[in-house]
């Protein structure tokens, strides 16, 4: 290995820590009954489950001012990609703008995501409710996820690109847990 190999390695080694270092002055709330766990990846800051569902913290750094929309249009960007190359169904339509919210402290853009990934003869759906936002002072671009499944539905049923918080129970579910989720999402004291 060539010695800008190893500076380059040593680079992303460091700017990881400092995500996670980054992080440690968030209070992140975890929900009740939910058990941490560790998935290996060095930009997941909280991995948690629990009922059927997964709450998950991730971070990839510093944003420049002015960058959020596109770094959001990234993640989603790379994420279709991904789920094309793992054969999932409806990618073009899989995710959808839901809406802006505060908490006082932090600004976030929410999105819903339905992954429908057929499996034999079945599909299976997982339907993620997301919060992208900025750290202002460290301006570490975050992604709060939380998601249910994989569960067998008929498409039709879920309403793939639709949100109902008049009918569907799986989102009013994941709305309501987000809810209260970002709502205590604040600085350590």
């Amino acid at each position: 290995m060539n010695n800008d190999n190893q500076i380059n390695m040593m680079v992303d080694a460091a700017r990881m820590m400092n995500y996670k270092l980054h992080a440690e002055q968030l209070n992140i709330p975890i929900v009740n009954g939910f058990q941490v766990e560790n998935d290996g990846n060095p930009q997941t800051i909280l991995l948690a489950s629990g009922h059927g569902f997964t709450e998950q913290l991730t971070s990839d750094g510093f944003i420049q001012d002015g960058d959020f929309e596109n770094r959001i249009n990234l993640v989603i960007t790379n994420t279709k990609q991904f789920m094309r190359n793992n054969n999932c169904e409806n990618v073009d339509n899989s995710f959808i703008y839901y809406k802006d919210y505060s908490n006082g402290v932090f600004n976030f853009k929410l999105y819903v995501q339905d992954m429908i990934i057929p499996i034999q003869n079945e599909k299976k759906v997982i339907r993620t409710l997301i919060a992208y936002f900025v750290e202002p002072k460290m301006h570490d671009f975050y992604q709060m996820s939380l998601s249910v499944g994989p569960f067998t539905m008929p498409t039709e049923q879920l309403k793939i690109g639709t949100i109902d918080l008049q009918n569907d129970q799986i989102t009013i579910s994941l709305d309501n847990l987000m809810k209260n989720i970002l709502d205590n999402l604040k600085y350590k004291n």
